[in-house]
């Protein structure tokens, strides 16, 4: 397009050459100003509906793509707890088969006997020192109490403790 105050040339439709002039008068152009500033452009509702129908979409496609990671991810958590549950009660258990090993060998009647002996100093009961439990009859004879000996006579009557 020719810029103002310049010659347009064109092509005839005849065929003649195109460098030809259509006419000799220069072609001024006004640069007319238009101000749009007070015009409001009226929302079309199908367009404003559209738009809201799309993002509303969007937005529950968004929650059910969250929605399915947040599920794998707490899936993916849950796996990881059950194994670290799984250990812990491995662990429990074999605590347990240790601990009832002990209480088993703690409760042994000749290792208790062996510690009442060479520990604390016990002996033998008499026969007076008896009394048996649930007989019907009060015994006539006053029962003594089981004494311990001493290991060293050097120590005079102290008892033995528990932690000798």
């Amino acid at each position: 397009m020719p810029g103002c105050g310049q010659r347009r040339s064109c092509r005839s439709s005849d065929g003649e050459s195109e460098g030809a002039q259509v006419s000799s008068t220069p072609q001024f152009c006004w640069v007319k100003r238009i101000d749009n500033s007070r015009l409001v452009r009226q929302r079309d509702p199908a367009y404003v509906r559209e738009g809201a129908a799309l993002v509303g979409g969007a937005l529950i496609c968004l929650a059910v793509i969250l929605l399915c990671a947040w599920q794998q991810f707490e899936f993916i958590h849950s796996g990881y707890r059950l194994e670290e549950l799984r250990t812990r009660q491995e662990q429990v258990l074999e605590w347990n088969r240790t601990l009832r090993l002990e209480q088993a060998a703690l409760l042994d009647p000749m290792r208790i006997d062996a510690v009442a002996r060479n520990r604390l100093g016990l002996e033998a009961p008499s026969t007076g020192q008896v009394v048996p439990l649930g007989a019907g009859e009060a015994p006539a004879v006053v029962p003594l109490l089981a004494r311990g000996r001493d290991r060293d006579p050097a120590r005079g009557a102290k008892r033995s403790s528990y932690s000798d």
